[in-house]
């Protein structure tokens, strides 16, 4: 049975570091090689920055909610915002990836085992970050 743990922060780019915190902590006490928990970590901060920025355009009253779930086999991580969303099933990478900007799906793509997009039940957008648990070496 998953551990979960469910966090609410502002839409306020200050508080980006908040997540990652949370995970680094619990992730830390995980049979789990640290590499793969910093991966992790990256990217829920790209999903959280994309909430904040791109579903609650940056908005103080709406919050991003992000659920961790904890397994013996992965870490998943749920992020909700207040936005439509876009079409995930029609994107493509940016043509120049030495852009500053538009590389967070490619990130979170990369540094992810599964990357899911959608429309929860409630009508808020999510995005979900599955990473599969690798025991560290001796």
């Amino acid at each position: 049975m998953d551990s979960i743990i469910e966090l609410k922060i502002p839409s306020k780019m200050v508080y980006l570091g908040v997540p990652d915190a949370m995970l680094m902590e619990v992730g830390g006490d995980l049979s789990c090689q640290q590499k793969l928990i910093d991966e992790l970590g990256t990217s829920v901060i790209e999903a959280c920055t994309n909430a904040m920025e791109h579903g609650n355009k940056l908005a103080e009253d709406l919050f991003v909610e992000i659920h961790f779930a904890f397994s013996d086999e992965h870490i998943q991580v749920t992020v909700f915002d207040h936005g439509d969303g876009f079409d995930y099933n029609g994107w493509q990478p940016p043509e120049d990836l030495l852009r500053e900007r538009g590389r967070g799906i490619l990130i979170m793509k990369e540094f992810t085992d599964e990357l899911d997009f959608g429309i929860s039940d409630d009508g808020r957008f999510k995005v979900r970050l599955t990473k599969q648990i690798v025991p560290e070496e001796d």
